[in-house]
Order: structure tokens, then C-alpha cells, then sequence
């Protein structure tokens, strides 16, 4: 569960995966853009830090 009671960011990774062709070959370049995008968000949501502030969440 995400920070406000939403999905989290990691989560929302799992179903942009889930979504893109199974070989990455095959992947359009808005594809690659959107798990790209979508990776750096999960990423920094998991160093707690706000993915749409770069800020450090709690602290």
C-alpha cells in the first residue's frame, strides 16, 4: 500500500510489466519510456524518497 492509502509505486511496476511483450526486443520506444519512467519512481519510492519531489519521506 502506498504512502496516501494507494497503490504503491513498486506495485504500479508489476502491472507495467505486466503489460509489456514478454521479450524486451519487442518493446516500442513508449514502452521502454513508460518502465522506464515508471522503475526510477519504484526505485526512489524504496530509498524513501518522494518520487514526485525528490524529497526524503519522513524525514
Amino acid at each position: 500500500m502506498g504512502l496516501f492509502g494507494g497503490k504503491s509505486e513498486t506495485g504500479k511496476l508489476g502491472e507495467v510489466v505486466d503489460g509489456l511483450p514478454r521479450q524486451v526486443a519487442d518493446w516500442t520506444p513508449e514502452q521502454r519510456r513508460q518502465f522506464a519512467a515508471q522503475s526510477d519512481r519504484a526505485m526512489l519510492e524504496q530509498n524513501g524518497i518522494a518520487p514526485t519531489t525528490n524529497k526524503e519521506i519522513g524525514r
